[in-house]
């Protein structure tokens, strides 16, 4: 297909343009018939306006209370915690998965590439303020859309350097001076991986369009692009280097302004921002630079290709149709670089209903019962009257109602009645109360206005967690469905962009060190993939998956489920424990409770630590058998709890295990010596067991350590057991026991 499309003859206009023009009014016209109005509405509830239309904003209002209770943007913000805390507890909520995990080359590059998006989401990308944002625009309007595309720019800067002749000698000027040379030098001043969000009402896709994919399925998609006039006269300056030709067409300032004039007024964007200065004005004799103008960014599918192009509106073609591909050459086919999310689904509609619309009449009875309650307040407070037509009274006087004032009247009996309004705010507050609640069922919020209401559960814990896993329940849905709808689409979109643009010395610098030290944990032989293989290495198809999962909005019930799972698979293999990943569950752990960098509480130097008590092991171990020597068992007892204790290095703990051997050598001496190590596993379950019964802290601290003392215990009468003859290592059959690990075992 010829790429520079003839004009139409009996329009005059290019086919390209008349199609965009014509996907752009019959999109813009679905949006204005059937969610313009809801998506204004929706804009006022959430920024605590009453919306256009309301009574509140009528005459016969005027002199009447015009509170708004914000309840739609306290929900809003409750849930945008809640997203926060589930996405950005740990700085390691992504994952990056191999298509084929039996392959240790895309083992090791789904290495290098999560630590890559890792590197870009926390150093080059705003995430979360990006995220957020997201969320709080689909909770606003039932969907938010992104543009994921990878950012360059050069700039050309005058480098002056030292003129030399023939001989190398320095040139010099007339004056003396130092003759210099100046040449022009390309600097990078842009090179990385960009996530922008599309506001809602610039944004255009067909009504046809398959509700579970709208953008891919979408026969046209239209950005509306607002850009400053300075910006777009230097896109029109800007010479491309493969053409040589200006990157967009010339337009006259008199022709971008119309063209905005004619197609741009939006009010969805005036609510949104304010009152300010809308394209529809007449601004032809007050341009600068700053004006704003709005340029559409045209993808439309044709031939069975997309093809992209700007327009100043719909008026002007401003570049001639590239294919889609060459603009984006790490896009996938029919891939285009817009995703749209959403935290609702409903089947067969593209834009769902959001959480605004869905308590918008709640949040209009609660407006109502607040300023039916003020007024009421203000009638009691402030008594009306009665007044006969044409008494003799004074008005001012009587409005004034000042105290010790007076009144001047004919016949205070039939000249003025008092008006005496009941009071019935008590019952208004029952009725807010109720209000409260339903809303928060539909937000799926949990507050005591919940609990108050619900009576009979909140006699117990357990109705108070009903409530509160109802509420996390819906939370839980709504980022759940956001994670799968948007951010893990956006988060494979920039995976490809690092997979074809991300530059060596970023690979290199950020990625290898960590990807090396992840793939030596795993088995997987990082160092057999060369530098010269790193291009090759990350073009391996990959998957991505957020780690969000059921708790995540609470970061103690996350934490209990995580426990929980641990104990459960302990339970059915007890070997699984020994595998558990330890630094993963400390940052789970740490990161629900607000910690990101959990590495600080974790000894920097565990190696080290590893031989010091292997060392001091091996002491005890020669203490030990020199007191077997000498025969005595009451020294060898009273000298293995100060050995003990000099490894502990801490007086009270010292105490403690000698008060647990001591208690442990009168339970031995009650057994044969051939069940001595069944009796110990015995007080080994029986300790385990007070420690799961124990709420203590402390307590169950003494026991810990109890246990503890106990298997020193072990070493120390039975070293045929814990110490091989040579004294240097621990016994397998203690290690392996079912007792999991002991403080100073691993030694």
């Amino acid at each position: 297909m010829n790429e520079e499309a003839p004009l139409n003859k009996e329009t005059g206009k290019s086919p390209w343009l008349r199609l965009a023009s014509d996907a752009y009014k019959s999109s813009t016209s679905y949006l204005d018939s059937n969610y313009r109005k809801q998506w204004e509405r929706n804009i006022s509830l959430f920024q605590s306006e009453h919306p256009s239309g309301s009574k509140y904003h009528t005459q016969q209002y005027a002199h009447r209370s015009r509170l708004f209770r914000p309840k739609t943007k306290s929900a809003i913000r409750t849930n945008e915690a809640a997203v926060a805390s589930a996405f950005f507890a740990t700085e390691d909520v992504v994952s990056v998965y191999p298509v084929n995990d039996s392959d240790p080359a895309q083992r090791a590059s789904a290495n290098i590439l999560k630590y890559l998006i890792q590197y870009r989401l926390t150093k080059t990308i705003p995430w979360f303020q990006t995220l957020v944002a997201a969320y709080q625009e689909a909770l606003v309007f039932g969907t938010v859309v992104s543009h994921q595309s990878w950012e360059y720019k050069e700039e050309k800067l005058k480098v002056k350097e030292p003129l030399f002749d023939d001989n190398g000698n320095v040139v010099l000027n007339e004056d003396g001076s130092e003759a210099q040379n100046s040449r022009d030098e390309k600097t990078v001043v842009k090179d990385k991986p960009d996530i922008r969000l599309v506001a809602s009402e610039n944004f255009r896709i067909d009504a046809a369009a398959d509700w579970s994919d709208p953008v891919g399925s979408s026969p046209f998609v239209i950005e509306v692009i607002p850009m400053y006039i300075g910006d777009v006269l230097e896109r029109m300056s800007d010479i491309d280097p493969k053409t040589e030709e200006p990157k967009w067409k010339t337009l006259k300032i008199g022709e971008l302004l119309e063209a905005s004039k004619k197609s741009e007024f939006d009010s969805t964007r005036q609510t949104r921002q304010g009152k300010r200065q809308d394209p529809l004005a007449d601004r032809v004799n007050d341009v600068s630079e700053y004006t704003t103008v709005f340029i559409h960014k045209n993808i439309i599918r044709k031939g069975g290709k997309d093809w992209l192009y700007y327009t100043a509106g719909t008026l002007h073609m401003l570049t001639d149709p590239k294919p889609l591909q060459d603009v984006y050459p790490h896009l996938r086919d029919g891939e285009r670089p817009y995703v749209m999310g959403t935290t609702n689904i409903e089947a067969h509609k593209c834009y769902p209903t959001s959480l605004v619309e869905m308590t918008q009449d709640l949040q209009t009875a609660a407006n109502d019962i607040a300023n039916q309650r003020s007024d009421n307040v203000q009638l009691v407070l402030n008594k009306r009257y009665h007044i006969r037509r044409s008494s003799n009274i004074d008005i001012h006087a009587l409005k004034r109602s000042v105290p010790g004032g007076s009144v001047m009247m004919d016949d205070p009996m039939t000249d003025v009645q008092i008006v005496n309004t009941p009071d019935v705010t008590a019952s208004s507050y029952e009725e807010q109360d109720r209000l409260n609640v339903d809303f928060d069922d539909i937000a799926g919020n949990f507050s005591q206005g919940t609990v108050q209401t619900n009576r009979m559960m909140n006699e117990t814990v357990g109705g108070m967690e009903m409530l509160s896993g109802q509420a996390n329940a819906q939370m839980e849905y709504m980022v759940r469905v956001f994670a799968e709808t948007w951010i893990e689409p956006v988060l494979m979109q920039l995976v490809r962009l690092e997979q074809y643009y991300e530059t060596d010395d970023i690979i290199l610098n950020v990625a290898t060190n960590k990807a090396e030290e992840d793939a030596n944990q795993q088995g997987t032989n990082f160092q057999r993939f060369g530098a010269e293989e790193m291009d090759e290495l990350l073009r391996h198809e990959m998957t991505v998956g957020v780690n969000v999962g059921i708790g995540a909005t609470d970061p103690i019930r996350k934490i209990e489920r995580l426990l929980l799972g641990i104990r459960t698979m302990g339970e059915i293999n007890p070997d699984i424990i020994s595998l558990i990943n330890q630094e993963e569950v400390t940052k789970e752990v740490f990161g629900a409770l607000g910690y990101k960098d959990s590495k600080r509480f974790i000894a920097s130097q565990p190696q080290a630590r590893m031989e010091e008590m292997s060392a001091q092991l091996e002491e005890l171990g020669g203490a030990v058998q020199q007191l077997m020597e000498q025969g005595s068992n009451k020294e060898l007892d009273i000298q293995g709890k100060i050995v003990a204790a000099q490894i502990k290095g801490q007086s009270d703990i010292a105490a403690a295990e000698a008060k647990a051997l001591g208690e442990m050598k009168t339970a031995q001496l009650q057994v044969d010596g051939q069940n001595e190590r069944d009796a110990v596993k015995a007080q080994l379950h029986m300790i385990d067991s007070r420690i799961k019964a124990e709420k203590n802290d402390i307590a169950r601290g003494e026991l810990l350590l109890q246990k503890e003392a106990l298997v020193h215990k072990m070493l120390m009468d039975q070293p045929d057991i814990g110490i091989d003859p040579e004294g240097k290592k621990m016994s397998e059959v203690l290690l392996n026991d079912e007792y999991g690990s002991v403080q100073g075992a691993e030694g």
